[in-house]
Parts: C-alpha cells; sequence; structure tokens
C-alpha cells in the first residue's frame, strides 16, 4: 500500500495556519521553561547547602583560600533568574523616585547677593492630590522614599508644606545622598546654608533639559554668545535679568567691558572676573586695578574678611601693592603670615635642591623675605626667578636686600642701572637717593633729590627724604666749614705745654 503525499501535502496545506500558530505556541513554551529552570538553578545557588563535618575548614585557612572573595554588587533592576527584563526594568526607571524627581526639577538661578531664584511649574503638579503625596511621608522610611519628591510637589503647587518637608529631607540621616545634595541646594533659603554649584558635583546626575542647562551656565568655565543664543531658548525668560552676572564673568572679555560702562549687572560681573584672576594669579598689578576701581570701598571689606591658612593665602597677603615693610601689616596678620610660610621650609628648595614652588609663588616669596629681613633668602630667591629679574619691582627690592645685607657695591651698581632704565620713575630715584646719602656720596645724593623733586614736586615722600638729607648735610658741611675756619685761624693747634721749672740743688 502506497502513502498518497499528494492528500498528505494538500492537508498541510489547507491546516497551515493552524499548523504555524502551535509551532510558535510550543516555541514560546520551550522558552518559559528554559526560563524557570535557569531561574530556580541561580536560586539554589544561593541557598545553604548541607555541608559535612568533613568538609568544614578552620577559620584560617577559609581565610587563607579566599584572600580576594568576588565583591558584592547590590543591583537595582529587576532580574528573571539572572536576565534582565526589558519590560519590568523599563517601567522601574519610568517610575523610580529619580525619575518622578527628574521631571520636576526646575531652572535656577544665583543672584548678585548669593540669593537662589527658581521658577515654578504648577501645571506640572495638576494631576497630583497634594494630600496623597504628603501622606506617605508620615515616617522617617517615608520620607527616606517620598520625601525629595513631596518636597518638589509642594513647591511648584505653592504649598508652604514644602519647607519643613525639605527640613525633613536635608535632616534624613538615611536619604540617598544625591536626592539629599539636590533638596539642600534647590532649598538653601530654607536649609540656612548657602551652597555653590561646584560644591555639589551630584547635581551633574540630573538631565532635566532646564535644570541640565542652568547648571551648564554655572559650571562651564566661558560661555559664547553663541552658547548663550542656545541657552536662552530652553531657560525661562524670567530669569535672564539673574543670568546676566554669570554672563558678565563668562562671555569674551571684550563684550564684558563694552557692556559695563552702561549695565551695573556687568560692573559687579567685572568686578568678580577681576577677583577670581586676582586670587588665581596674585598678581599686583590687578591688586592695584581694584584699588583704582568704583569698587575700591567693596574689595577692601573682602579683603579684610580673607582668611590666612594655606601657603596660597599667606602669599596673596604678601602680594598686597600697598606693603612694603614688616610695620605695613598689624602684627595678628603678620603673625599668621610666619606660621603659615615657616611651616613650608623655604629653606629646602633655596639651599637644598628640593623642588620649587611654581613661579608666581616664588614671585611673593622673595618678597616677603625682603621684607621680613630675610637677606640672604631674598638674594638666593633672586637668582631663581629667571625673566622677572628684568622687572623694575623686583630689581628694587632686589637691591635692598643686596644693601641692607652689607653688599653696598652691588647694590649701588644695580640702583645706578636702575635709574639709567627708568630716569623718571619716583620709586628708583628715592631709593637712589636713599643709598647715596647712607654711602656717604652726598652730591650725587643731593643731585639725585633735586631732579626728583623736580619731576614730583607734590610727592610726600620724595619731600620728607629730601629734607632728612638737606638736614644732615647742611650740619656736615657746617662743620667741615667750621674745622676749616679753626684751621686757617690756628684756633685748631695744640695749646702750648709749659713745662715746670727745674729745681737744681
Amino acid at each position: 500500500m502506497s502513502l498518497d503525499f499528494s492528500h498528505i501535502a494538500a492537508w498541510f496545506y489547507a491546516h497551515r495556519v493552524l499548523l504555524i500558530l502551535v509551532a510558535v505556541a510550543f516555541l514560546f513554551f520551550l522558552v518559559a521553561i528554559i526560563v524557570v529552570v535557569v531561574g530556580i538553578r541561580k536560586g539554589k545557588r544561593g541557598q545553604l547547602s548541607f555541608v559535612s563535618p568533613d568538609e568544614i575548614q578552620p577559620m584560617e585557612e577559609a581565610n587563607e583560600s579566599q584572600e580576594n572573595p568576588a565583591p558584592r554588587v547590590h543591583r537595582e533592576k529587576f532580574m528573571v533568574g539572572d536576565m534582565a527584563s526589558p519590560w519590568t526594568q523599563g517601567v522601574y526607571e519610568r517610575n523610580s523616585p529619580e525619575a518622578k524627581i527628574n521631571q520636576l526639577l526646575m531652572a535656577f538661578a544665583l543672584d548678585e547677593w548669593g540669593r537662589i531664584e527658581r521658577v515654578a511649574h504648577p501645571e506640572k503638579v495638576q494631576p497630583f492630590n497634594l494630600d496623597e503625596v504628603v501622606k506617605p511621608c508620615d515616617t522617617a522610611a517615608g520620607v527616606a522614599v517620598h520625601g525629595a519628591f513631596a518636597a518638589l510637589v509642594l513647591w511648584h503647587a505653592g504649598d508652604e508644606r514644602y519647607r519643613s518637608m525639605a527640613l525633613k529631607v536635608a535632616s534624613h540621616a538615611q536619604m540617598p545622598q544625591r536626592q539629599k545634595d539636590l533638596i539642600c541646594f534647590l532649598f538653601q533659603d530654607v536649609v540656612g546654608h548657602a551652597l555653590l554649584v561646584k560644591n555639589v558635583p551630584s547635581l551633574a546626575d540630573w538631565s532635566n533639559p532646564e535644570f541640565a542647562c542652568a547648571l551648564a551656565l554655572y559650571t562651564e568655565p566661558k560661555i559664547t554668545p553663541e552658547k548663550w543664543d542656545e541657552m536662552s531658548k530652553i531657560l525661562p525668560t524670567e530669569l535672564h535679568c539673574v543670568y546676566e552676572l554669570e554672563l558678565a564673568q563668562k562671555l569674551p572679555v571684550r563684550s564684558i567691558y563694552k557692556q559695563a560702562s552702561e549695565s551695573h549687572t556687568y560692573q559687579e560681573g567685572l568686578y568678580r572676573l577681576n577677583l577670581q584672576t586676582l586670587e588665581r594669579y596674585l598678581n599686583p598689578k590687578r591688586w592695584q586695578k581694584l584699588l583704582n576701581s568704583n569698587k575700591t570701598e567693596k574689595f577692601r571689606r573682602w579683603l579684610s574678611e580673607k582668611k590666612i591658612q594655606t601657603e596660597k593665602e599667606a602669599l596673596f597677603a604678601v602680594a598686597n601693592p600697598e606693603i612694603f615693610e614688616e610695620s605695613d601689616w598689624d602684627e595678628e596678620t603678620l603673625a599668621k603670615i610666619h606660621s603659615v610660610l615657616d611651616k613650608k621650609n623655604a629653606h629646602a628648595w633655596l639651599f637644598e635642591g628640593a623642588p620649587r614652588p611654581v613661579l608666581r609663588y616664588r614671585l611673593l616669596y622673595f618678597k616677603y623675605f625682603c621684607i621680613t629681613q630675610q637677606f640672604n633668602e631674598a638674594v638666593r630667591c633672586f637668582a631663581t626667578l629667571g625673566v622677572f629679574r628684568r622687572e623694575r619691582a623686583q630689581r628694587l627690592f632686589y637691591t635692598r636686600a643686596l644693601f641692607l645685607s652689607g653688599m653696598h657695591d652691588d647694590a649701588w651698581s644695580e640702583i645706578a642701572s636702575l635709574m639709567a632704565e627708568h630716569p623718571r620713575d619716583a620709586a628708583v630715584l628715592n631709593e637712589a637717593g636713599i643709598y647715596a646719602h647712607k654711602l656717604h656720596r652726598y652730591e650725587e645724593a643731593a643731585e639725585i633729590f633735586s631732579t626728583a623733586r623736580s619731576f614730583f614736586p607734590d610727592d610726600a615722600t620724595l619731600a620728607y627724604n629730601e629734607a632728612v638729607f638737606t638736614e644732615k648735610y647742611s650740619k656736615l658741611q657746617v662743620q667741615e666749614k667750621w674745622s676749616e675756619v679753626k684751621k686757617l685761624s690756628g684756633w685748631d693747634k695744640p695749646e702750648p705745654v709749659i713745662e715746670p721749672p727745674v729745681i737744681t740743688a
């Protein structure tokens, strides 16, 4: 009996749809069985199993055999066996506390006084029942899970309960650190602790467009006009006037100077930019520029609040262009500077070959040595200044160090060279006049002071030093002339000695 394959083929063709569905169902069933089996096996691996007494190792041997145990990893994903489920993971990510918080983040700004400004979006929280949002936060565990989200919902809704909720989050010991940092920053006016963006690095973990754009504005070192055009489309227009202060510190310098003449905000931004430059480079010229600006009083108040606890802060105090002698500092400031810089052991890098500080620090160390009369250190430090040895200010201090350390000829050669290069410099002429006087080069001193006074008739320092020199030089001239008179008159001859008569017997 032969099989009729044509009938079989016809039957398969007639029932092809049913057969395909059965095959697909069988494959799904097979995959499900495999997943369940794998999951059961993985679960069994984590259970305790019976161990016979012979298999128990002593504690020391067990520790030696497990010197590098596998790290324990905390997994946040939903798992089936050991395989991630894309569907459950997606649901978790969309409904996790971090995702809900991220949706409610807002743009922020910091005003001239450091206060935080925010923009509320009431429409974002309209679907929420505020009482239901607050209800889970009645316990400490509830605050740890829902507190940050509740604080943001209440704030967007204009409900004053956001203040107490923000304080609960900020003081909660078990709060996720990233959420706590965020709430402490956004509600720093409530928490009572001002925060700078750079001091809260975890803020960069959030991806809300408005929030991330504001963060970029306050963290990027420079902002181009083109970049600001892009940002302004994302950031709320209500805060654009506050953002000007940050732009006035990060736009190209030419743009800042151009607008500073017409805008108070850009004047403040330029002032802050100068402060940043001064703190970074410790440049006395920048210091003098700030002293001569319309922000003098504000700058002096800022200086009075500066602490002296690190090497940089101590050298910052040395950079003051108004400091020329130790007496220019008050005793407390001078003691702090000595305390910090003496611990740095400058002798090691000056004379023993230890690594040197950066050049801008060496420049200020040199001034410090000169002012505090550490002349050997000053002369040695001057040799490490490279091209800055040609600067007038450094050479003036170097000349003083040479003179006060007893190297008078070298000091005079250096000050003579400075006079040749800076014939109309009041400080150079004043210093040269003093050295000439003390080296008994009186005629040269008189000529130098006369020249200086003709150039600077209103300079009080020159007038005083010339008066002191003239008084002493006049007395010396009077003494010389009086000695000459005595000599010509014979008054300088000793009285004749009268010998007593000799009595002879």
